[in-house]
């Protein structure tokens, strides 16, 4: 099952992969493989006063699925937690959405070039974001521009390990998703930024005030609280719809989001029982 998976080769030694994966000490024989994570005080990368220095600076180690939890741990201990009130029911938010924070980490983790020597992964922490810095510039045909689009794995057998060990949810949608739960969380998208020797993924703690369309402003009740639906839940069905509107019929609710659909407002996504609709 090794030798099948490109952990070991044909004589039984293991590969790059099979130590990344499954060795206990990885760094002993590729120390780039690591982490640091750093916390800094304020915005920029010095500690109290402008001196050089940092809050809290951590080396991780060990096998690419324990240098992910132990990150990932790393991180969370240091995000402020709030809280809203939504009726009669207290929802905790989070300074950055967590799949988000993850699926940066994973995909650092993943698709870092370890042939690079020298650097590590880098997790910086500042007071107004998050940056996840990756050796290595984009792998094959990757740019900044089709990084949505397109798919390409650098080390397509850590990816499927990592996949099969449920650290990947669908390959190649994580980044669609990450800038999604920015948005509705309401911050600004994910910036991402490719040098031919590192990738970087800043996520941002701030909070987008959001103006109204004017095309919110010619539409009516229902299909108002059906975007508002979508912005909280991603998207809406047409049964969640009737349930939103349960004294309209079924063919005037069909007609309001087949209207928002034509002006440009929601996509329509699947057919028949498994049609739903997002923001477009």
């Amino acid at each position: 099952m090794l030798v099948e998976i490109g952990a070991l080769d044909a004589a039984g030694h293991p590969t790059t992969a099979g130590l990344l994966l499954f060795g206990r000490t990885p760094q002993q024989f590729i120390p780039q493989s690591g982490l640091v994570f750093v916390k800094f005080i304020g915005t920029e990368p010095r500690g109290e006063g402008g001196l050089p220095g940092y809050g809290r600076r951590e080396e991780i180690g060990g096998p690419l699925a324990r240098i992910i939890e132990t990150a990932w741990e790393a991180v969370w201990e240091e995000m402020h937690v709030g809280a809203v009130v939504k009726g009669l029911q207290r929802e905790e938010r989070t300074e950055y959405p967590p799949f988000a924070v993850r699926e940066a980490l994973v995909n650092a983790v993943c698709h870092r070039d370890y042939r690079l020597k020298g650097r590590r992964i880098e997790i910086r922490m500042f007071a107004d974001r998050l940056e996840v810095i990756s050796p290595g510039g984009l792998p094959g045909f990757i740019t900044v521009d089709n990084i949505v689009e397109e798919h390409f794995s650098r080390n397509p057998r850590i990816v499927s390990g990592l996949f099969q060990w449920a650290y990947i949810e669908e390959l190649g949608l994580g980044i669609d998703r990450m800038i999604e739960e920015m948005t509705q969380a309401g911050h600004p998208p994910p910036h991402f930024k490719a040098t031919p020797y590192s990738f970087t993924v800043a996520l941002s703690n701030a909070q987008v005030r959001r103006a109204t369309p004017a095309w919110e402003k010619v539409m009516n009740e229902r299909q108002a609280r059906a975007l508002e639906y979508i912005r909280e839940h991603g998207q809406i069905t047409n049964r969640e719809y009737q349930q939103l509107c349960p004294d309209v019929t079924p063919e005037t609710l069909r007609l309001d989001l087949s209207d928002l659909v034509n002006r440009g407002i929601l996509l329509r996504v699947g057919a028949k029982k498994g049609t739903y609709y997002i923001m477009k």
